[in-house]
């Protein structure tokens, strides 16, 4: 009997220690936890057979960049002419919404593809490279990625570096134009503060931007009205290309170069047509408003413009729009006399500046169109 007892009370204490009840049912368990994740080791990555969606998808691109290599298991993708996948939806995603502001810039053909770490990492590098219609309209996206609505004259602007016709260099992301091609080249790795991702994309971006730039075939030159813009002065990165804004909306395609000489500043604009009909037309546009001024081309014309009153003298040369104004980006409205002279061209420095400007390309420059590209040297 006292061993009756014995069981019964173990049994009732298994029962309170394990918390079960014919009521309640048996105690979930949670799922176990998930295996920690170790970096793979050094060289596994891109020792591994690879494959790409795509030939032509990586076509441009060299196979290496540093430690990293084009990701294995070929993410590469494709869209528009030529591609697998039509331009649109699939650029939307790329650029992230931003897809309408390349449609409107004539991309033609839009290529995504990653490299990856060789040493074991999580971070990528990826490249977005695109094909436009013109040579200009390339500029013309490079520029607004590069420079956008910036000065650049400000620090934080990207620098100069080598590489297609132009190049630059930011923040652990670089852009490359040459021809007809642009190609936009991020390092991601979301485990480094924004120093360190500084240094890592200034150890890798700049050979992998000249080693894209030197596999893109187009012309290296600068294209039409680009082309016009004196050296002189010019600020690093300091041209803009303008597809149909030129200095007011509706002004026509063409270029701003940013100048500085000490404390002052300056924009030289530049359009270059087919013909000295469509000059006139564009100069009609650019000038209208404005008032006759002495110049050595055909209709030269004092216009001022904004709420700054930035003050702009602009004339026909030929089949080419050729002008000199002020400085937007230091102008404030209600500035005083004296604050607009020290940052600003005089009048008379203005004139000067405009008439070497006709005579050092009236013979020099081809005018107007989209120059015919040649093979690369």
């Amino acid at each position: 009997m006292a061993r009756f007892h014995t069981v019964l009370a173990l049994s009732a204490a298994t029962v309170i220690l394990s918390g079960c009840d014919a009521s309640r049912g048996p105690v979930e368990r949670g799922a176990p936890p998930p295996p920690v994740e170790t970096a793979k080791p050094a060289g596994a990555t891109c020792a591994r057979p690879t494959k790409v969606a795509d030939p032509s998808n990586v076509a441009a691109l060299p196979p290496r960049a540093g430690n990293f290599c084009l990701d294995p298991s070929g993410s590469d993708r494709g869209y528009g002419d030529g591609a697998k996948e039509p331009l649109k939806p699939g650029i939307c995603d790329v650029f992230d919404g931003e897809c309408e502001i390349y449609v409107q810039h004539g991309a033609k053909r839009v290529n995504e593809a990653r490299y990856v770490d060789d040493g074991g990492s999580k971070a990528t590098v990826d490249v977005k490279h695109s094909r436009f219609g013109s040579p200009e309209q390339a500029l013309a996206m490079f520029t607004k990625r590069a420079l956008g609505a910036g000065d650049p004259a400000h620090p934080d602007t990207p620098r100069p570096i080598e590489g297609g016709g132009l190049a630059t260099l930011g923040l652990g992301n670089a852009y490359v134009w040459r021809g007809s091609d642009l190609a936009e080249i991020t390092v991601n790795d979301a485990e480094l503060s924004v120093d360190e991702l500084k240094k890592r994309g200034d150890e890798l971006l700049p050979a992998l931007v000249k080693d894209v730039g030197d596999r893109f075939t187009g012309p290296t030159e600068l294209p039409g009205a680009a082309k016009l813009l004196p050296t002189k002065a010019r600020l690093p990165n300091g041209i803009r290309y303008e597809l149909a804004d030129l200095l007011v909306t509706g002004g026509g395609a063409g270029a701003f170069g940013f100048y500085r000489d000490g404390d002052r500043r300056w924009r030289v604009l530049a359009a270059a047509t087919t013909s000295e009909a469509d000059a006139k037309a564009a100069l009609a546009k650019l000038a209208a408003g404005g008032a006759p001024e002495k110049g050595p081309g055909d209709g030269a014309t004092r216009v001022v413009v904004g709420p700054t009153k930035a003050e702009w003298l602009i004339l026909r040369s030929g089949s080419n729009v050729l002008g000199v104004g002020d400085e937007l980006l230091v102008l404030r409205a209600g500035m005083s006399d004296d604050e607009r002279a020290k940052r600003s061209l005089t009048l008379d420095e203005k004139r000067s500046r405009l008439a070497a400007l006709v005579t050092d390309h009236a013979h020099a420059t081809p005018s107007g169109g989209t120059p015919a590209a040649r093979p690369s040297k």
